[in-house]
């Protein structure tokens, strides 16, 4: 059994604005998550889910020459623009929900995300760090069971619930069945590897100026890279 893999991505951020267009190792970021993720063997299909907002048009449309299927939905209602995407593209009950945000996404990750929420019955399963608390879900995504994300849509509609999909999950234990996993020790580091502003862009660009391919490059040499790029920075 698999997963669609759908990928929430918009040009409107208000800390690195256009950081999904930017480019790493010589491709635009939105090419190197799709194409990171179009590896991984427990996702039967990946998905573009953006806005209908017109700066978000040239996401679409390199999605599209990418061959990636894409939907355009709400801008900030991300439970309504997931579910309205599963309903059209998923080919089994089971998503993983990915950003743009997570550039070196590891496929490795996602088979094992996918393989483990099926394989247990899980509702929601996401990403825990015992050795960096703050960097959960650099390399990653949440794996989510379409019937239960359909139960949140019913049950909030709370603005924060709504926005980042999680929330609900987490505060309600007791209505779905959620759990995480560790971060593989491969991927462990303090390195800061989302991306959210100008200056994480630049040490991405950096790593990618390192890299043969930046789809094809393994999430752990990604990690050495950016310890060897960070200690000499520092």
């Amino acid at each position: 059994m698999t997963a669609t893999g759908i990928v929430q991505a918009r040009m409107g951020s208000e800390r690195c604005p256009g950081k999904s267009m930017e480019l790493v190792g010589g491709a635009p970021v939105v090419a190197v998550v799709l194409g990171r993720l179009t590896k991984a063997k427990r996702l039967s299909r990946v998905v573009l889910a953006t806005s209908k907002l017109d700066m978000d048009v040239v996401l679409a449309e390199k999605a599209e020459a990418l061959g990636i299927p894409v939907f355009r939905g709400s801008e900030a209602d991300l439970v309504d623009r997931f579910l309205a995407a599963a309903h059209k593209y998923a080919e089994t009950p089971y998503i993983v929900r990915a950003t743009g945000d997570n550039v070196f996404v590891d496929w490795n990750e996602i088979d094992r995300l996918v393989e483990f929420g099926i394989e247990g019955g899980w509702d929601f399963v996401g990403f825990d760090n015992e050795v960096y608390k703050d960097r959960i879900n650099d390399f990653a995504g949440e794996f989510i069971k379409l019937e239960a994300l359909e139960r949140v849509a019913a049950l909030t509609d709370d603005p924060y619930d709504r926005e980042h999909v999680f929330p609900y999950f987490y505060a309600h234990p007791d209505q779905f069945k959620v759990t995480r996993i560790q971060v593989h020790p491969s991927l462990h580091t303090p390195v800061k590897l989302d991306l959210d502003y100008p200056e994480d862009l630049e040490l991405l660009q950096a790593i990618g100026e390192e890299v043969a391919d930046p789809i094809e490059v393994p999430s752990p040499e990604v990690v050495r890279i950016a310890s060897q790029l960070r200690s000499v920075s520092l």
